[in-house]
């Protein structure tokens, strides 16, 4: 017995687990914001995004993006067209009513793609036609250059950050 306990050695600790920030999501109910086919934020939406914009201060420098869907009614390039200009209003009211930086944000036109719930009923499309912002931690996310740019990220995305 004790030659076989003359070679034995306790197993190594576990390697510490590692947890990276990741995205935070903030989803916001388009009706609650929009009117039917509008990208002009309803006189109501104030008190939907002034929540939103508090989620985002707690994570200050982190890229902020922000993506606008639909449903899969109607034709599917002007949805993606009113989506993009959705996400492009939500943006433009957190730069006039808040601090954060234009560099701090992108956004995306998503139009239909990438439901959340079935497009088969009235709850399920409800469902779908929403803004959500995405606070990603991104080091220099908020850094600016000399040159001021809105350059396109990919095909529907587009950045308010100053390229480098």
């Amino acid at each position: 017995m004790h030659t076989l306990l003359s070679g034995w050695a306790p197993p190594p600790p576990p390697a510490p687990i590692i947890v990276q920030n990741a995205p935070e999501i903030v989803s916001l109910d388009s009706l609650s914001l929009f009117d039917v086919g509008q990208s002009s934020l309803k006189a109501g939406a104030t008190k939907v995004l002034v929540d939103a914009l508090l989620n985002i201060k707690a994570k200050p420098g982190w890229l902020i993006v922000i993506s606008g869907y639909t449903d899969n009614t109607g034709n599917p390039a002007l949805n993606q067209t009113l989506s993009l200009k959705r996400a492009e209003s939500v943006r433009d009211w957190m730069i006039k009513t808040s601090d954060i930086s234009p560099a701090c944000f992108a956004v995306r036109g998503d139009g239909q793609n990438n439901p959340v719930a079935n497009n088969q009923t009235a709850e399920g499309r409800a469902k779908n036609r929403r803004v959500e912002i995405r606070l990603i931690p991104q080091a220099d996310a908020c850094q600016e250059t000399d040159n001021q740019t809105v350059s396109p990220m990919d095909d529907d995305t587009h950045s308010t950050r100053k390229e480098k």
